[in-house]
């Protein structure tokens, strides 16, 4: 792999990962908006805004941990076939 098909994929792997965790920290904030007025250390903070903010931010960070380890898979695998 390249160095610019290795910072594609952990880069498409981060965006993803902020689309579905930003999508499931809004569900979660719509669904249950009282659980997050708990978490939260200030009031004037909206939950969904929140939650939102928080799904993305995690989803962004998975994402591209998950990216990561799916090139130094590649890597490794790719290692090993090599006579």
């Amino acid at each position: 792999m390249t160095i610019r098909s290795t910072f594609i994929t952990v880069t498409a792997a981060a965006l993803v990962g902020l689309v579905m965790g930003g999508v499931f920290g809004f569900a979660a904030g719509k669904l249950t908006p009282d659980f997050f007025r708990h978490v939260i250390p200030w009031q004037d903070v909206e939950p969904v805004g929140f939650a939102t903010f928080g799904g993305a931010t995690v989803g962004v960070l998975l994402g591209g941990g998950l990216g990561c380890f799916g090139v130094l898979l590649q890597f490794i695998l790719e290692w090993r076939k090599k006579p």
